[in-house]
């Protein structure tokens, strides 16, 4: 069994840490890793009362581009998922749901990153209001099930999470 040998933080940053690790192998030896560790984060795929999908535009500086995505935001030390999910939905969509359907969770770069993404589906939507984080800037489009899924074959959606989620759905 590999076991974690020690480790040393080497940056510390307001949404995660990187790690120096040394890692002991089950045969002998030992191996260095550096590793993002995160929070973990939430993303919901929201679907309103005509059947469309909630998705967002917005500009990820890390690959200079906008993305249309699903809702998304990361955990607050001691938050349940479910609960972040929900302050997330009303802070990007300017929706709250009534209804709450985990779909599963992911791992979207176990190589170097800890971060673990519960992905969560809601519906019965009623408008809300809460402020976007300051270095968002967000756009909420609302699609069709086919309009999605044409946008996915053309490669308009390529963010990792919410590709994901509309397979854990079924859409």
């Amino acid at each position: 069994m590999f076991k974690l040998a020690r480790h040393k933080v080497i940056l510390n940053t307001r949404v995660f840490d990187v790690r120096e690790e040394h890692w002991k192998k089950p045969g002998g030896g030992t191996f260095e890793r550096h590793t993002v560790v995160h929070p973990g984060a939430v993303a919901i795929l929201p679907v309103d009362a005509r059947g469309r999908l909630l998705l967002i535009r917005q500009f990820r500086p890390a690959i200079n581009d906008w993305l249309l995505e699903i809702v998304a935001g990361t955990l607050e030390k001691g938050e349940a998922p479910l609960a972040c999910a929900r302050r997330e939905l009303i802070e990007e969509a300017g929706v709250s749901a009534r209804k709450w359907k985990k779909l599963g969770a992911i791992f979207p770069a176990p190589g170097f990153c800890s971060e673990k993404i519960h992905l969560f589906h809601a519906s019965d939507l009623k408008p809300a209001s809460a402020e976007q984080d300051e270095d968002e800037q967000i756009e909420v489009t609302a699609m069709s099930v086919s309009q999605v899924r044409l946008a996915v074959k053309k490669g308009r959606i390529k963010d990792a999470k919410t590709l994901s989620a509309l397979m854990l759905a079924g859409i």
